[in-house]
């Protein structure tokens, strides 16, 4: 949670125009833009009785922030008088647990005295009935004890609740049926990526039916492209996909067949067949797979490391912590084996393995070590989720069979926080998986999503600079203008070569006529090509964008769209009508919708 306070803007363009109910801010502290946006829809609509919504935001972005501070407008309009926020156990000691870090998130944002506690065992719970905050987890809200004392508490009071991750949250689960039975006023449900791999609905959350199918309704939605645009929130990205070589050999003729791993993605149905394939012949295990997919991963830690050092020694500085790897492998066994191969292969790097087979007390001490620098390279299956904060994770290698695109998101998440103690230089976080389609997918929307958030960024700069540049000029004021010379050009677009040019004298210098130059239709043909591309790649990235999202989508769908807005095909429009199109699909991309 330090990050949320450390790392918040400094404007509050929005925030100065309309005061927060309830809100007092207290600098040097600042909302971030997307913060304030839902903030201030927040209230609005908490004034109209529309008391339950969501908000999506990126990891880094600040939930813990806009979860008090969403209580704290809810309390000022009489809403709520309790808040219950209910968050997955692994995410508690990061976010929540920390009570000088709560108090300092409340004491920034003005609020009034307020108590609180953390709640996750009948040994912990309430000490005083009276208690504003109390922050739970979802497992001992469905616990028989759990519940019982938080329907005691509910029962009391309004309750607003706040889930955290939503996207654990189904509907259909035992967690959703507990909470179900505790009464509340109001609630925010918060997540980086409100979509379920099961495809099952979420739990408190507002949707809409669009083509016989239900979406999530976000009362506002930070992207990855807003939070490039904002700036040191998020690492960029660079993705590294492997491919190597495999050999078969047919048991019975004992011929041999030697293929690459993108040749196999060629010739299977779908990509979890190769998957399934290399999962039940060990391939995960072979020191060929492990020496292609960890070697490159190694060299470019090494390079980063190295760099951090040079540029340590150049500007007589020193950094707070180095760069760390963490390995993501399919299971406890896949994660000692790379473990083994590791240590034997990189000695130089201190590497470390945790995962459900290593008893409590050693893991949770060896992950402290990893959380403070003290180990370079971690292995783990699912032990580093969601909610843990240790931003110099800056290699990733995703070794695992996850394909689910809101589960890879949380994966890579784990090493995209931007890190303070690095130059913006060092701040990429490096992806090593090794070749798979359906990964290529959500990495090109990776990809796409920061090119756009960075495009945004520096069209953001240059409009405030140039606002700045006209400022400065104000200083000056027109004093008298004199008039100098007249002078009239005649222009013929196809002049008669028999005729004699003629020349205007203005102040006896001679003007030349400027014929056009022949090559020009070849120009425009060149020209519309490259519009044609243009508008078909973007055509594509906006088909991602829209998969990624949840949305059935193909690329007839962007067609469409077109052909509606402009009236004709692709085919049959002309320079201007593409160019209209191809600005056209970049707002697209920009708005994350068609439109």
């Amino acid at each position: 949670m330090k990050e949320d306070l450390t790392s918040q803007g400094t404007g509050q363009t929005l925030g100065d125009m309309i005061q927060l109910p309830g809100i007092h801010v207290h600098p040097p502290f600042a909302f971030r833009t997307g913060q304030l946006h839902f903030l201030h829809k927040l209230a609005s609509r908490l004034l109209l009785n529309d008391n339950f919504h969501l908000g999506v935001f990126v990891p880094g972005y600040g939930k813990t922030i806009t979860a008090l501070a969403s209580f704290i407008i809810a309390r000022h309009l009489k809403k709520a008088k309790r808040l219950i926020v209910f968050v997955p156990r692994g995410n508690l000691r990061d976010q929540y647990a920390d009570a000088k870090e709560l108090s300092l998130v409340l004491r920034n944002l003005g609020a009034p005295p307020l108590t609180f506690c953390v709640a996750d065992s009948d040994k912990t719970f309430l000490k005083n009935t009276q208690t504003d905050i109390i922050i739970t987890t979802y497992q001992y809200a469905s616990g028989k004890t759990g519940n019982a004392a938080l329907h005691s508490f509910t029962s009391k009071e309004e309750c607003m609740f706040v889930f955290d991750e939503v996207h654990h949250l189904s509907d259909e689960g035992t967690w959703a049926q507990a909470i179900t039975r505790l009464p509340h006023t109001c609630s925010v449900a918060l997540s980086g990526t409100p979509v379920r791999s099961d495809n099952k609905s979420l739990f408190g959350v507002p949707f809409e039916i669009r083509d016989n199918e239900r979406f999530y309704t976000a009362l506002h939605e930070v992207l990855l492209r807003d939070a490039h645009e904002e700036g040191k929130i998020l690492k960029r990205v660079a993705v590294n996909m492997i491919d190597y070589k495999i050999k078969l050999r047919n048991i019975d003729t004992q011929e041999e067949v030697e293929l690459s791993l993108s040749q196999m993605q060629e010739m299977t149905s779908g990509e979890k067949d190769v998957d399934a394939f290399l999962a039940r012949r060990n391939m995960r295990f072979h020191t060929v797979y492990l020496e292609s997919l960890l070697t490159p991963a190694f060299e470019r830690f090494k390079q980063k490391r190295n760099s951090t050092v040079e540029h340590q020694i150049k500007n007589s500085t020193r950094s707070k912590r180095a760069h760390q790897m963490l390995i993501i492998a399919m299971s406890n066994m896949h994660a000692q084996a790379i473990l083994e191969f590791v240590l034997e292969r990189f000695p130089d790097w201190k590497t470390a393995r945790i995962g459900q087979d290593i008893p409590e007390k050693t893991r949770l001490k060896t992950l402290d070590e990893y959380r403070k620098g003290e180990i370079d390279v971690m292995v783990q299956v699912d032990m580093i989720g969601e909610g843990t904060d240790i931003k110099p994770i800056s290699v990733i290698v995703k070794a695992d069979l996850v394909r689910a695109f809101s589960k890879t998101m949380q994966q890579i998440f784990r090493g995209m926080r931007y890190y303070d103690g690095f130059t913006h230089e060092q701040n990429i976080c490096d992806l090593f998986a090794s070749n798979d389609s359906a990964l290529a997918v959500i990495f090109e929307w990776l990809m796409n999503e920061q090119q756009l958030g960075v495009k945004l960024q520096q069209k953001r700069i240059e409009t405030q600079q140039a606002r700045e540049f006209i400022h400065e000029q104000e200083s000056w004021v027109l004093a008298d203008v004199e008039h100098k010379a007249t002078e009239t050009l005649h222009w013929e677009l196809f002049p008669d070569p028999n005729k004699p040019k003629e020349t205007v004298e203005v102040q006896k210098e001679e003007t030349q006529i400027i014929e056009p130059e022949p090559q020009m239709a070849m120009n425009i043909i060149e020209h519309e090509q490259r519009l044609r591309q243009e508008c078909s790649s973007l055509s594509q990235r906006m088909m991602q964008s829209l998969c990624s999202q949840g949305l059935k989508a193909d690329i007839r769908t962007i067609h469409t769209a077109s052909k509606k807005r402009f009236g004709k095909s692709q085919d049959d429009m002309n320079l201007r009508e593409l160019e209209n199109k191809k600005e056209w699909l970049f707002q697209c991309l920009e708005r994350g919708r068609l439109f």
